[in-house]
């Protein structure tokens, strides 16, 4: 079912980056933590004028094969060098997921080169209870994403395992959007459709993400703006938030370049919001 994208791949640095250029702002996109690159085209036909750049970190999509060492730092160090190579500059950095809590970083590495953050539901560390450790946090993981690992004939069928379809009771017009997603992400051939996540390399960023040394102090260095866009429930209506108040409330008093904003929908559809959009903009 696969259709013609306005994105083009290409390796730069080593990674898989979807392309699509434009004469607006240059957008440097930074997916969550088992999405490639591709999680991004919709942010390309929302604002068509935007010289975007999707990166597909090691482990994941067309990058999914790329060695080397793990965690957010050198994850970070990887754009740098995709932007170096590129010779970007008055770039704006947009994550999801683990992509919000990579961008700081990544502002870190290139520090006469960006402009502003965007960070989608992510940045922001959220309060685990004491037992929620590494070990927990990476079997946890494991068994997440291990249910949207392997082989499936269809994307459907992937949808079901990944229990994605109660993400989208309350948003039924993203549906479109996430099924062509999940299908430029998959490879194999039909009736044999593979995803292409390295899951080892997924679970031990997770852990990197939530327990490692990388994101507060990135995100206390701050010297540029980071619009930060929070979603309102974790998977579905009536659930408690990814990150809740409390630890929003102590980010905002300690780094005042933070400009936080809660909008309605869960973890997946927030990325869909108009807000986003144009805070790419700003």
């Amino acid at each position: 079912m696969t259709t013609t994208s306005a994105l083009e791949a290409r390796t730069v640095a080593g990674l898989e980056v979807l392309h699509r250029p434009g004469s607006g702002p240059t957008v440097v996109a930074l997916p969550g933590l088992g999405s490639s690159g591709w999680a991004w085209e919709a942010l390309a036909e929302t604002l068509p004028d935007i010289d975007l750049y999707a990166v597909s970190l090691r482990g994941r999509g067309g990058s999914h094969a790329v060695a080397g060492t793990g965690g957010l730092t050198a994850h970070a160090q990887d754009v740098a060098a995709v932007v170096a190579e590129l010779d970007l500059h008055d770039v704006v950095v947009i994550g999801h997921s683990m992509g919000a809590y990579l961008a700081p970083v990544v502002a870190q590495q290139l520090p006469d080169r960006v402009k502003h953050l965007v960070l989608v539901d992510g940045g922001i560390r959220p309060h685990f209870p004491l037992f929620m450790g590494p070990a927990l946090t990476r079997l946890t993981f494991r068994t997440q994403l291990r249910k949207a690992s392997g082989t499936f004939t269809d994307v459907e069928q992937l949808m079901k395992k990944g229990r994605v379809g109660p993400m989208l009771a309350d948003r039924p017009d993203l549906r479109p959007l996430i099924v062509r997603m999940l299908d430029r992400e998959l490879g194999g051939v039909p009736g044999a459709r593979v995803v292409r996540t390295n899951v080892d390399r997924c679970v031990e960023d997770a852990v990197d993400t939530f327990h490692g040394s990388a994101v507060e102090p990135a995100l206390a260095a701050l010297a540029v703006p980071a619009y930060v866009f929070l979603a309102e429930n974790m998977k579905k209506a009536g659930q408690r938030p990814f990150i809740n108040e409390a630890v929003t409330a102590a980010a905002e008093a300690r780094q005042p370049l933070l400009k936080v904003e809660r909008l309605k929908g869960n973890h997946v559809t927030v990325v869909f919001a108009p807000e986003v959009a144009q805070a790419v903009l700003a």
